[in-house]
């Protein structure tokens, strides 16, 4: 907090500061030279140091005229100094800037079960806007200025301005306490050590890097990256698909989360169960057009289009097809 006030307010402090010197350094040369009590002394340098023309409380000495001088001569160019200093930090609005951050690392420390985005290039937004769709709490972590406006345009967004594989700034991001990281620096030498660093301090994180390098997907592999994407090469798959099976492509965009369109094929993990339950049990209990067309089992094994019969256990995945609304209740009655 003192780092962030002291980063949006240094010429109001360092103004503040020299003004409680000059004023300070006065009233006790007054005091030792003219004998004067605290206030007069005080008041005595506030009208000197100002040169606001008022008169003396009483004739000074030879000694207090010297001081006095010496008072105007130094302090003229300091005062000057320390009033545009003060006026300049309340005047240029910084202090909402300071505000605003303060507010958003009071949300950054309340985030549980969050997502750390690393880096804000064209992938990281990409990543930040879909999670954002997917209601998942997330914070980005950047340093170039430029990306950092951009963020600071969406408003909505919080991150930490910094190195991403700086420890520092994994610790402010909650690391501890998030349950999903995504790297996507441009460098796959930094996703290494990014992938080693969050490792380190969250054993249990699952983490998605990004690649350009075909060799380096074995070593992020080691470093602890649970999915490895190399955007060139899903790009490229995805521009042959289009010419291969153009329709069953623009159908499965047309489904993603990121699509605007009212149905949506999402997961949800079933965690609210006592006992198993079928497919037909969870819809009819529901009332909800919705159609589950696949299960990841707890054995990590795909089942797809089951059966109405199929029995739903505890901790496993559906693959549910359906609208927003319906998705979203039936993800509180079951996730």
């Amino acid at each position: 907090m003192l780092e962030l006030s002291f980063k949006y307010f240094r010429g109001l402090y360092i103004g503040l500061l020299i003004l409680v010197f000059v004023i300070g350094f006065g009233t006790l040369g007054y005091m030792t030279i003219e004998g004067y009590n605290l206030i007069e002394g005080f008041y005595m340098t506030l009208i000197t140091v100002s040169t606001v023309g008022f008169s003396e409380i009483r004739p000074l000495s030879d000694a207090g005229r010297l001081f006095t001088s010496f008072l105007i001569l130094s302090s003229f160019g300091t005062f000057a100094y320390a009033a545009t200093s003060v006026g300049g930090s309340l005047l240029s609005g910084k202090y909402r800037y300071f505000f605003k951050n303060y507010k958003m690392i009071q949300s950054i420390a309340s985030l549980k079960n969050h997502v750390i985005v690393c880096g804000f290039g064209n992938n990281g937004e990409a990543a930040a806007n879909s999670l954002a769709l997917h209601n998942q709490k997330f914070v980005i972590i950047e340093k170039d200025p430029i990306k950092l406006q951009k963020l600071i345009d969406h408003k909505d967004y919080l991150y930490i301005e910094g190195d991403a594989t700086d420890d520092n700034n994994f610790l402010a991001a909650g690391i501890e306490r998030a349950n999903s990281l995504i790297t996507t620096l441009p460098s796959d030498a930094d996703n290494v050590f990014v992938c080693l660093t969050a490792k380190q301090l969250n054993s249990k994180l699952k983490i998605i890097s990004r690649a350009t390098d075909l060799k380096s997907e074995p070593k992020l592999k080691l470093a602890g990256a649970t999915n490895v994407i190399m955007p060139d090469r899903v790009g490229g798959s995805h521009m042959a698909s289009l010419v291969s099976t153009p329709d069953v492509n623009e159908f499965l965009d047309l489904l993603s989360i990121t699509n605007s369109h009212s149905v949506n094929l999402v997961e949800v993990v079933i965690k609210k169960l006592t006992k198993p339950i079928t497919i037909k049990e969870i819809v009819e209990s529901m009332d909800m057009s919705i159609r589950i067309i696949g299960i990841k089992g707890t054995n990590n094994e795909y089942l797809v289009s089951p059966a109405m019969t199929q029995t739903v256990t505890q901790n496993e995945k559906l693959f549910v097809l359906g609208t927003k609304e319906d998705v979203n209740m039936l993800s509180e009655r079951f996730s």
